[in-house]
């Protein structure tokens, strides 16, 4: 799954921790600054596949 957050630095920092407590986060990507709002920036976070374990839950 691929998600796009857009807002300022704390803002992005914020939603990446957040994403990152329920979802693996496989890759995130630089920073890019959006040239129609000043202090705005676009990052973009694929999400991994869950990783199994490997065992048969009963």
């Amino acid at each position: 799954m691929r998600i796009r957050i857009d807002g300022t630095y704390a803002e992005l920092t914020h939603a990446a921790n957040k994403i990152r407590t329920i979802l693996p986060v496989g890759q995130i990507s630089p920073i890019m600054p959006l040239h129609e709002r000043p202090h705005t920036w676009r990052v973009f976070i694929n999400t991994a596949p869950k990783r199994d374990t490997g065992r048969w839950i009963t």
